[in-house]
């Protein structure tokens, strides 16, 4: 399968948030997949092994090479201590879900170039027995993050299979029956009014004569 650079991945990190949303059931665990974290161990095995026997102060560089040649593996040494397990125990906790898997290979893409800096700069100026550690060290963790490449688009595509069959489920489904009316209270009757009787003027008393 082609290996796919970090960018390609935004599109499906969007994707997978729309699986989110739309709350599609999580594609079952195939029964022969590793882990995330059993997928990366031989690579960060490796890793850790090559830098065990570096030994930055015996390479014929200069000094300040060799000060950011011990900067970066100071760098990686912090990542492979906390950041990337971290990252991994989270991706087996869903090892199918994109937006788990995605941030494991952003860290792995970011540690393979530091990683390749240093191997570089090893392969002209670090003993032999380093040199080689570094770039077996580099082969394997780029065959990682090509695994966990694949990796994303085999559940990208599984989720996008299970949008396409919950679209087809909705368009076959019968439609929703009307709700039923609801029913009006009947409006009382205004209350009658109180007639008013008015009282009778009296008649006026005709006025006595005088003789």
């Amino acid at each position: 399968m082609k290996y796919l650079p970090a960018s390609s991945f935004l599109a499906i990190a969007f994707f997978s948030s729309v699986v989110l949303a739309a709350q599609v059931p999580a594609t079952p665990v195939e029964p022969n997949r590793a882990a995330p974290s059993a997928t990366m161990q031989p690579a960060l095995t490796s890793l850790q092994d090559a830098l065990s026997i570096v030994r930055v102060d015996r390479w014929k560089t200069s000094g300040a090479i060799r000060d950011q040649a011990e900067t970066n593996i100071s760098s990686i040494h912090r990542d492979l201590e906390g950041t990337l397990p971290t990252l991994l125990t989270s991706a087996d906790s869903a090892p199918d879900s994109v937006t788990r898997l995605l941030p494991v290979y952003s860290n792995v893409n970011a540690l393979y170039d530091v990683l390749l800096r240093i191997s570089s700069v090893a392969r002209l100026s670090a003993p032999a027995q380093q040199s080689d550690a570094l770039d077996h060290a580099l082969t394997d963790l780029d065959a990682a993050r090509r695994s966990f490449s694949e990796r994303i688009q085999s559940s990208a595509a599984a989720q996008e299979q299970q949008i396409g069959d919950l679209k087809a489920s909705l368009r076959s489904a019968p439609p929703a029956p009307a709700p039923a009316p609801i029913a009006c209270p009947p409006v009382p009757p205004a209350p009658a009014k109180k007639r008013v009787i008015k009282p009778k003027p009296k008649a006026a008393t005709p006025a006595t004569q005088t003789h």
